[in-house]
This record gives C-alpha cells, sequence and structure tokens, in this order.
C-alpha cells in the first residue's frame, strides 16, 4: 500500500464523500477532520459568524477558502498527531483551497492523495433528494441542489485540476454501491 498519512476527499454534492469517510476512517484507521459537521455546528449557534456561515450554507454557497483553509491550519497545529492519518472530507473545494492544502500537508510532511468520487448530475440530484428526506438539510432543497452543483464545477473542477497536476489525484466511479467505491479507492491506493 502507498504511504497515506492524509485522504482528501471530494465530489459533487450526493457522491458519497461523507459515507466514504466514515467506511475508510475504520478501514484504513484514520482520524476524519468531517468539515460540514464542523459548519453546521457552527451555524446552529449564535452570533455573526453563523449568521454568515447559516445563510450561505442555507444557500447551497461555498465558505470563502481561507475559512477551511483556517480549520485545517488549526487542526494541523494544535490537534495533529503526525503518527495518526487524516481524512479531510469537504476540503479543497476551489483551487485556493486546494494550494492551501497542499502547502500545509507538504509542510507538515503528510503524503496525501486526492480521491475524486464521480458521480453524474442526476445521481447527485436523486441522492440528494434522497438524503433530503432523511435529514431533512436545507442545502439539499431543490431550489438549492442545481445551484451547489453549478457551484462545484465553477469552484471544485479548477481543484480537481490542480491536484491532478500535483500527481496527487484519484478518480473512482462513485455510480455504484457504496462498497464497490470503498473497494475501489482502497484498491488505488496500493
Amino acid at each position: 500500500m502507498k504511504k497515506v498519512d492524509a485522504l482528501i476527499l471530494i465530489g459533487k454534492p450526493g457522491s458519497g464523500k461523507g459515507t466514504q469517510s466514515g467506511i475508510l476512517k475504520q478501514k484504513l484507521r484514520m482520524e476524519s477532520i468531517p468539515y460540514g459537521e464542523f459548519f453546521r455546528g457552527i451555524a446552529n449557534q449564535e452570533g455573526f459568524l453563523s449568521q454568515k456561515v447559516g445563510s450561505l450554507i442555507d444557500n447551497g454557497e461555498f465558505l470563502p477558502y481561507w475559512i477551511p483553509s483556517y480549520v485545517l491550519v488549526d487542526y494541523m497545529i494544535n490537534d495533529s498527531n503526525p503518527n495518526q492519518g487524516i481524512i479531510l472530507d469537504g476540503a479543497a473545494r476551489s483551487r485556493e483551497e486546494a494550494i492551501v492544502v497542499h502547502k500545509v500537508l507538504t509542510w507538515f510532511e503528510r503524503e496525501y492523495y486526492v480521491v475524486y468520487i464521480d458521480v453524474p448530475d442526476d445521481v447527485a440530484i436523486a441522492r440528494l433528494s434522497e438524503r433530503l428526506d432523511l435529514l431533512h438539510r436545507e442545502d439539499d432543497k431543490p431550489e438549492h441542489i442545481q445551484k451547489r452543483l453549478d457551484t462545484h464545477n465553477e469552484l471544485v473542477v479548477p481543484a480537481i485540476e490542480y491536484f491532478k497536476e500535483k500527481g496527487k489525484l484519484i478518480i473512482v466511479d462513485g455510480n455504484q454501491s457504496m462498497d464497490l467505491v470503498s473497494a475501489d479507492i482502497l484498491k488505488a491506493l496500493q
């Protein structure tokens, strides 16, 4: 198996990043940094920051790249264990943030790979609609789904290209069972 100190999961909304993060956390004995949960927690608090963050999330928009970058830097300085692998779920969602993630992980001497879980738009839309019925997340409402997909194409695709240029990108077909997606990721890391 390749030396992997950090694994970054990216993909369209509904691609299965969170699901795979949970599975890979167990299989690879890594610790996950779930950005989405972190920011939804902030949004549920009181004050200026929570209102700003909550508004962006509810409207299916991304936070400015420097906010999730801060979360990573803070984690690496204050909570990181050099012997513990990490999974970043929902990070590097713009080229600017991808550059920061690369520089931070490289500086901390963390060998990393980026897994892009690729699904067609219609599959992402169907999954988000199902998730809305279960979790009632504001950003999964139909009026926000297309905006989130458009934002993905505008911002995340350049991040994917950046990681491809760095030789760090692994692409897996996310339009299959979660077990097969996990198996493909683990096979790519061999």
